[in-house]
């Protein structure tokens, strides 16, 4: 029987709030351990909130062979080349492949600081910058340069659910053998003064800034909002017959991927139930089979309300004993890199045999009728749902597997 390809990852690389690289943000997870802080890289007091998730200084001399210059470039883009270069000896075993990135904001910071030295200074203080940094699209451009490697290259900005997006477009793409290998990725940085400001009027920022560390709060009776951070991911994925070709030993392999507009415009979110059922069905597993939900769970009342109200439109009664967990608790939202970080997650989870926690969740917030697991489930475990939203109303879900050896025919 002809089935579908088999798409799989190899190959990831991650900083996130408070973790330079993969394996400390892993820890930071395993552990449900909150990487939120105090921002340390301005004085964000009069915003309102004075709390954030940062990626720790780092080094920018891995930059130099490429030519790009640290001081040039949006703070979204040397994190993406930061995590990229985790990765980048595996990159270079394969000669031909494209980019999927995605990003909800931009370089909000660098618009911010210009915004304020024109006010100061005047238009002389304008950004010479600005215009080649300031387009989404200049992040993968700069990826390509980092790589010596002009390819296509395809950047999503459907807000926060972009970098799951990429990944969901990365299988789709594979899977119709458009190409064999892609790298798919999130990264954003809004930790800036417009930005923060801006997320505090709208309400999706957390206030409590005695806490910071206890401030994300996923699922919790007691959370007020999310907590804005910083990050990137950036993941190989690949067809299955060209890893295996090249020795390569897959990761995970994704099953399905479905997205899906919110069907009602006054429950932010309600799309979550459309875009699952789609991933599910392109999957073609059954509801019992998938182990446990990596939820979007910002620590927002509403969004996670909504979408714990989706999980049991989904999955029914099935939710009495279905783990659903969010890493929001331990690293905040950094918008679109959080669902490519969900993807390193799982995928170290499903090496380890842990499902991680869901750090600050004390106390069930009403409506919320999902089991939310406070400290590592450590239970083999081979199917994990992932779920994205951004502002704007778009959802994302994808299904991820533990790879296996089973054989297919390939279509041509």
């Amino acid at each position: 029987m002809l089935k579908k390809r088999r798409v799989v990852i190899t190959a990831y690389g991650a900083v996130a709030p408070q973790a330079l690289d993969a394996e400390t943000f892993w820890d930071f997870v395993r552990n449900g351990k909150s990487a939120i802080t105090r921002i340390s890289r301005f004085n964000s007091e009069s915003t309102g909130t004075s709390i954030g998730g940062e990626v720790p200084p780092f080094n920018t001399d891995f930059l130099h062979a490429s030519g790009i210059k640290a001081k040039r470039v949006a703070r979204h883009t040397l994190l993406l080349l930061l995590a990229t270069n985790q990765i980048r000896q595996e990159i270079a075993k394969v000669p031909k492949f494209g980019i999927k990135l995605g990003i909800a904001t931009s370089c909000f910071s660098m618009i911010g600081d210009s915004g304020a030295a024109r006010a100061k200074s005047g238009c002389d203080a304008a950004n010479i910058h600005m215009i080649p940094q300031a387009p989404p699209h200049a992040a993968a451009g700069a990826l390509a340069q980092f790589l010596d490697h002009p390819c296509e290259a395809e950047t999503i900005s459907t807000a926060c659910a972009a970098g799951l997006d990429a990944l969901g477009r990365a299988y789709q793409d594979i899977q119709a053998g458009r190409h064999q290998c892609l790298l798919a990725a999130g990264t954003d940085s809004a930790l800036g003064m417009t930005p923060l400001a801006e997320f505090v009027k709208a309400g999706m920022a957390s206030l409590r800034n005695s806490i910071p560390e206890r401030a994300s709060r996923p699922f919790d009776a007691f959370a007020d909002s999310g907590v804005l951070s910083e990050g990137a991911a950036v993941l190989m994925v690949e067809d299955w017959e060209h890893a295996i070709m090249r020795g390569a030993a897959p990761l995970c392999e994704i099953l399905g991927y479905g997205m899906h507009l919110d069907t009602d415009s006054t429950r932010p979110g309600s799309g979550y139930f459309s875009s699952m059922k789609a991933a599910i069905s392109d999957s073609g597993v059954s509801l019992p089979e998938i182990d446990y939900v990596s939820a979007w769970a910002p620590g927002h009342p509403v969004l996670d309300r909504i979408e714990a109200e989706c999980l049991r439109e989904v999955f029914g009664k099935l939710c009495d004993e279905l783990p659903v967990t969010s890493i929001k608790g331990v690293i905040g939202n950094p918008l679109a890199a959080a669902g490519p970080l969900q993807v390193v997650a799982a995928i170290k989870g499903l090496q380890n045999a842990i499902i991680p926690p869901t750090a600050n969740h004390e106390i069930r917030r009403t409506g919320c009728h999902v089991q939310v697991p406070t400290t590592p489930l450590k239970r083999k475990h081979s199917i994990v749902l992932l779920n994205a939203h951004g502002v704007g109303g778009a959802n994302a879900s994808l299904l991820l597997r533990q790879p296996q050896t089973s054989q297919y025919s390939y279509a041509n």
